[in-house]
């Protein structure tokens, strides 16, 4: 990390830019583990503090507490996921509907 520049600034860059970063993160059991994260952006599924990004290591979706990334780096996009998959259904209202417990509708 750059001196004088905040891990928050770094996220904010990152997220203006479209920038892949390297972090350091500390986990709940005080481990640390990098990660390489893109597609960056402000969570609140846990309230404030925290960033949702595409974990490469674990290629999903993940959220990260601001306040457990120990180091971040700007990193090359060339790891950058191009596509964010996504669920294509077509509702065919021929078809019937159950429901949990196998209940037409």
């Amino acid at each position: 990390m750059e001196e004088g520049v905040t891990i928050e600034q770094i996220i904010k860059r990152a997220i203006e830019d479209k920038l892949t970063l390297e972090i350091d993160y500390a986990k709940n059991s005080y481990e640390k583990s990098s990660r390489v994260i893109s597609d960056v952006s402000i969570s609140s599924e846990y309230g404030v503090g925290y960033i949702s990004a595409y974990c490469h290591m674990r290629e999903e979706e993940r959220t990260f507490k601001i306040s457990r990334i120990v180091d971040a780096r700007i990193v090359s996009n060339s790891n950058r996921r191009t596509v964010k998959p996504q669920f294509n259904y077509e509702f065919d209202a021929s078809k019937s509907i159950f429901n949990l417990y196998g209940e037409e509708y």
